[in-house]
């Protein structure tokens, strides 16, 4: 998809041209129309896609089945900010301990998540051992027998169930290990009876994503590429719930291309970058997604493995910077973001006391929940609401200067008619000044807290000083030359 389409798009959802207009899709955008997606296509405010099969077998979905509604995701109550946390052994947890599984989903609820992602199948790595969940028999890695689980479907559809009926939908990871499935045929099966058991149950899945990391999990090279796609074409072709199909490797919005260009896929997952060695530090992970709106060809995409407490390669375990990392997400028009932490992945330890388990308890109280599906800004651009200034000099961010003392890493926002929200990340000890390019008013949240921390009304040219305080914040406003501006914000309880 060219950025020319998506901001068309995010122009006419804002009604800054007409709903009606005719917006054109790129070559490899249109291939992914076809099939399943018929009727699909780019339109009015982000991605959308029609005509999917009513579920298999004749059995309707329940209420509820989510949707893309722009960028943003929807359900039968509007649209809503995809907060995921990684429960990889939530299958077999659901098989092993009930009482914890229970236990943990309430938890994870408490703390604002909409979803789980989980795994359907692990074990053939040897690192799994002890772990596995076998839909099958195989032999491990290591030469180790894993007898088949005789009651794989009913867990499965135990935990869909119970995670649902306690407030938390799933997104299905399918071929983690897809070496103890090696023949297409299989998987093929595999997929078959996984869509028949899921079959009035659509609604409580949030995504179905073919392999995780396929490159190096059993799709190697071309072949394993071509297969993710047949994959995800049988999926689209057979169920309403939406579709991805692996993150790539490379990290690259080129790899992201190669892959979901012409496919049949409704998201694209990516694993962003979690290098911290650079003069930002922390702060580019978090920054890494605004990246992918530019790949072509690609639907709307999930940060689906992000840094986290406990990630291979390199941990984050700062709750501003994981907080900040799905404000972030949401604010370069990613649908979903995911929690991903050491309790998460083999689940030899709690999720209670991870760092960063309740950084994100406060952000869907504070942002809209269409948040993706406004129109974005770079905070540099002449649509921002501000002019960021690093040490005095206008229009800089503060890693492009020798010896910083105040600025921020970025300023990015979104605006939806008169309303903004902008997402000052990576404030110095000296502060962020800012200067008002309209006449506005707004509210400064503490992400973390919730709690309003400073309201004002500027004049064009008016100018002011963020304080470092968290090193991050939201900021919520509106522009109040528009006609028919809504008033400012009422005063929080105990801000100033």
């Amino acid at each position: 998809m060219s950025p020319s389409t998506r901001l068309l798009g995010a122009w006419a959802f804002l009604g800054l041209v007409p709903a009606e207009a005719g917006l054109v899709l790129d070559d490899a955008l249109q291939g992914s129309t076809k099939g399943a997606r018929s009727g699909g296509a780019f339109v009015a405010g982000g991605w959308r896609v029609s005509g999917k099969d009513d579920g298999v077998h004749g059995v309707q979905p329940g209420p509820g089945l989510v949707r893309l509604a722009g960028n943003a995701l929807a359900d039968h109550r509007g649209p809503f900010l995809g907060l995921g946390v990684t429960y990889f052994s939530a299958l077999r947890i659901a098989r092993t301990d009930r009482a914890r599984l229970l236990a943990d989903i309430d938890f994870l609820r408490s703390r604002g998540f909409n979803y789980v992602r989980v795994l359907s199948m692990v074990g053939w790595n040897s690192s799994w051992q002890g772990l596995e969940i076998a839909p099958v028999s195989f032999t491990s890695q290591n030469g180790t027998f894993v007898p088949a689980w005789p009651d794989y479907w009913s867990q499965l559809r135990d935990l869909i169930d119970i995670a649902y009926d306690h407030g938390l939908r799933t997104q299905v990871t399918i071929f983690a290990d897809a070496q103890l499935m090696p023949l297409k045929s299989a998987r093929i099966e595999h997929l078959r009876v996984l869509l028949e058991n899921l079959a009035g149950r659509e609604h409580k899945v949030i995504l179905l994503e073919v392999a995780n990391e396929a490159w190096q999990n059993g799709f190697p090279g071309d072949q394993g590429t071509a297969d993710l796609r047949e994959l995800g074409k049988y999926l689209a072709d057979r169920t309403q719930v939406l579709v991805a199909l692996s993150a790539p490797p490379g990290g690259t919005n080129a790899a992201l291309t190669d892959l979901y260009a012409g496919s049949a896929a409704d998201i694209a997952t990516e694993h962003f970058t979690r290098d911290v060695r650079t003069v930002e530090g922390g702060w580019l992970p978090v920054r890494d997604p605004w990246r992918v709106e530019l790949a072509a060809g690609v639907p709307p995409v999930s940060s689906n493995e992000p840094i986290g407490p406990g990630s291979s390669v390199a941990e984050e375990r700062d709750p501003i910077k994981l907080a900040m990392a799905a404000v972030f997400a949401w604010g370069a028009n990613l649908p979903m973001y995911v929690f991903h932490s050491r309790a998460g992945i083999r689940s030899l330890e709690p999720f209670q006391g991870q760092p960063g388990i309740d950084a994100y308890v406060h952000l869907a109280a504070i942002l809209p929940p269409d948040l993706p599906s406004w129109l974005r800004n770079d905070g540099l651009e002449p649509s921002a609401p501000f002019t960021v200034f690093a040490d005095d000099q206008p229009g800089k961010h503060w890693p492009e200067l020798a010896s910083p003392r105040s600025g921020v890493v970025r300023n990015t926002g979104k605006i939806k008619g008169s309303e903004f929200v902008c997402f000052p990340i990576g404030i110095l000890a000296g502060g962020v000044e800012l200067e008002a390019r309209r006449p506005m008013s707004f509210e400064v949240f503490d992400p973390l807290t919730g709690r309003s921390v400073l309201r004002r009304t500027l004049g064009v040219g008016q100018r002011f000083t963020l304080a470092q305080g968290p090193q991050a914040y939201i900021v919520k406003g509106v522009f109040t030359d528009v006609p028919g501006a809504p008033p400012p914000p009422p005063a929080r309880p105990g801000g100033p």
